[in-house]
């Protein structure tokens, strides 16, 4: 995004708030750029774990080396108390367990994240269940404990970012005298001034300075940067947004790398703009899907918004939220036509995503919902 000081008028293209409990905002200041922003994020460290005494259950107990993405859920004799995820699981080896042979020992090669309740101890009389599988999740068995899974993890390094032509209101100004600590949000402004993205981020500042950019300007590095940077490779729909916002032909988005199509989504996700408020469902009409750019699942995503909505329109940005659009209230009732061309693009490039449950590729899964749910879908 480009700077533009005229005199003495500075567009300030980033508004910082901070949001309650009670979705309440106030506003804490502004500023004209954020450096820092743009990173590729911290690549996840991957673990082994070792799951003791797994049921016999497909795909965890049998051949698969892929598993994609589990939960594990931690429960005592009551109920389940914490939800840890396992992404990216890679199946190492397996084995007989020790004790009985009616039971496997798999070692796994994961992503850990969680629990989601924040409990971080093994629970009395644990009690452990994988679910895996997509769209819908399904059960991959127990297991009588999980080896490596309690151990202390370090906190990933702090990546400093700067606030770059800020103009504080009375709030910053406070935090930044008394040290106040808070989590903020980063609200992101297009040319025109409207809403664009957002980005948490905590206010941790490292320093204050006079701006780079003169007048009565303040530069403020934080400790620690936005809670999702935006990868480089979506800059250029980070630009193109800020420009031209609201896009007047289909397949604006059809140049990015799959980075700048997430991001894409996210820019034209409902509440950015007034036009897509839930509005009343329009029943029976026939839509046509231009496949020829759908290479990924962000860029099947971006063409089913934009046939059922219209240049840079949105109808959800994975298979969960599509099948809620699905559900009516946005503008496309059931039943429908879709007329998919080119759809042997999108069933070629998408056909090394499986999911193991059904055989079914992400892009036929997508088919499969839309004809289960009433849709006519006519691949051409």
């Amino acid at each position: 995004m480009i700077i533009f000081i005229i005199g003495e008028h500075v567009q300030f293209d980033y508004e910082i708030s901070y949001i309650d409990a009670e979705g309440e905002e106030t506003a804490w200041g502004h500023c004209v750029a954020v450096a820092g922003l743009f990173r590729e994020p911290m690549p996840p460290t991957r673990e082994v774990l070792t799951l003791v005494g797994c049921a016999q259950a497909r795909p965890l107990a049998a051949g698969a080396t892929q598993l994609g993405e589990l939960c594990l859920i931690v429960s005592n004799d009551v109920r389940p108390l914490q939800w840890w995820g396992l992404t990216e699981a890679v199946v190492l080896a397996r084995r007989p367990h020790a004790l009985d042979p009616e039971l496997v020992d798999v070692v796994l090669e994961v992503v850990v994240s969680g629990p989601d309740s924040g409990q971080h101890e093994l629970p009395d009389s644990p009690q452990f269940e994988l679910d895996g599988g997509w769209p819908e999740s399904v059960s991959y068995g127990t297991c009588l404990s999980v080896n490596g899974l309690y151990e202390e993890r370090p906190e990933p390094p702090e990546i400093p970012i700067t606030l770059v032509g800020c103009r504080p209101g009375v709030p910053m100004l406070s935090a930044l005298t008394e040290g106040e600590a808070e989590h903020l949000m980063l609200g992101v402004l297009d040319r025109q001034g409207r809403s664009m993205a957002d980005r948490s981020f905590y206010w941790h500042v490292r320093q204050t300075r006079p701006s780079v950019l003169g007048g009565a300007l303040v530069d403020i590095v934080l400790s620690d940067g936005v809670d999702e940077p935006v990868p480089p490779a979506a800059r250029q729909a980070w630009e193109d947004w800020y420009e031209r916002s609201m896009p007047s032909t289909v397949n604006t988005w059809a140049g990015y790398p799959p980075e700048g199509r997430k991001e894409w989504l996210k820019f034209s996700a409902p509440g950015r703009f007034p036009r897509w408020k839930p509005e009343e469902d329009e029943k029976g009409g026939t839509y046509h899907l231009d496949g020829r750019y759908v290479t990924d699942e962000a860029g099947l995503h971006c063409a089913v918004g934009e046939a059922l909505k219209g240049p840079g329109g949105y109808f959800g940005r994975d298979w969960y939220s599509f099948k809620a659009y699905l559900e009516g209230g946005y503008g496309v009732g059931l039943p429908f036509t879709l007329v998919w061309h080119d759809s042997q693009v999108t069933l070629k490039a998408l056909a090394g995503t499986i999911n193991p449950e059904n055989g079914l590729s992400y892009a036929e899964e997508v088919v499969d919902l839309m004809r289960r749910w009433g849709v006519t879908v006519v691949l051409k």
